[in-house]
């Protein structure tokens, strides 16, 4: 795995906010801010088509320091929000979507998700302030009692943000109506049910949403429930993307880069390896709770220091780990 933007390479390691910055004649990287502090940005992608219209793929996070972003790209490009045609999220979450619905009311353009994306809107998965369905899950985990308000807190704020519906939805393998680009929509569960990677083989293309990564691992299951498990969902999607090795690909966090064959199977094998961590506690302790297991495993800021979202994202991938070894035997 080698990057393909300096800029943004160099930006990603020192915490900055690249500028935006051409990818193809017709494709620019537009980085947009994110509040938190854990990211500093994502990567919002502008498309010009053959008829001289503008297609956004994941604007970012509503506020108002990234539409005037977004606007003044357009307007260095000598446009405006009225030439935005269509608007496509890889997901839902609020720093791929946020921004959709401005950008929608502002330009009058359709918004896609994949349709299992689409059908969570609405879903238990947005469901305001269900904190009484939380405090069973943490008493299921065995979350001792002082570590349940940040996680409480960080549920409550996260069910504020109430995202978009899609105007229309895209199913796997559809073909985009962009003139100009042979972009295909590919479903790559994991992150969440529906995600969306992007893939334009003329311009050996890949956009990845949040489904791979140059600097982090994605979390996975993040998203509505599902009747799969989020893990073997997401091995299966990056054994998919992993067959376009001469691709470029176009993160949603991070910095662009090639490889993706090799970044692929690297984290596959960092699930996997974390799949092994968990077998090895229940080995020596078959009846430990969610909580003793994630203890006993390996994060790359250490346990005590997993915080907030941190926290719950990785209880709830610790129990993803447990279910995904009763059906599948984790080699060595």
């Amino acid at each position: 795995m080698h990057p393909t933007s300096p800029a943004q390479f160099d930006s990603s390691h020192a915490g900055m906010i690249p500028a935006f910055e051409r990818v193809r004649d017709d494709v620019w990287a537009l980085a947009q801010r994110m509040p938190g502090g854990y990211l500093p940005y994502s990567l919002m992608y502008l498309l010009r088509d053959s008829d001289g219209a503008f297609h956004v793929i994941d604007p970012g996070w509503d506020s108002p320091e990234n539409w005037a972003a977004l606007t003044g790209l357009l307007d260095s490009l000598g446009a405006s929000a009225a030439n935005v045609n269509s608007i496509t999220a890889t997901h839902l979450h609020p720093d791929h979507i946020g921004l959709a619905a401005r950008l929608r009311e502002a330009s009058g353009a359709l918004l896609q998700l994949h349709e299992t994306e689409a059908a969570a809107v609405g879903s238990r998965f947005d469901t305001p302030g269900n904190t009484d369905a939380t405090v069973l899950q943490l008493d299921a985990w065995g979350v001792p009692n002082n570590r349940r308000a940040e996680i409480l807190r960080i549920i409550v704020q996260a069910s504020r943000f109430v995202p978009p519906t899609a105007d229309r939805t895209l199913v796997d393998n559809e073909r985009l109506d962009i003139p100009g680009f042979d972009l295909l929509a590919m479903l790559t569960p994991g992150h969440t049910s529906g995600h969306l990677c992007l893939r334009d083989d003329e311009r050996s293309l890949l956009f990845t949403g949040d489904h791979l990564l140059p600097m982090i691992y994605a979390g996975l299951g993040l998203g509505a429930p599902s009747d799969t498990n989020p893990l073997a969902d997401y091995l299966a999607s990056l054994e998919r993307v992993r067959r376009y090795p001469d691709h470029e690909v176009l993160p949603g966090h991070g910095y662009r880069f090639q490889g993706v064959a090799d970044r692929s199977a690297e984290t596959a094998e960092h699930h996997l390896r974390r799949s092994r961590e968990v077998a090895a506690v229940l080995a020596n302790s078959p009846h430990s709770s969610t909580w003793e297991i994630a203890a006993g495993l390996t994060w790359s800021v250490g346990w005590p220091n997993l915080v907030d979202f941190l926290l719950f994202s990785a209880l709830a991938q610790t129990e993803m780990h447990r279910d995904y070894l009763t059906s599948t035997v984790v080699g060595n």
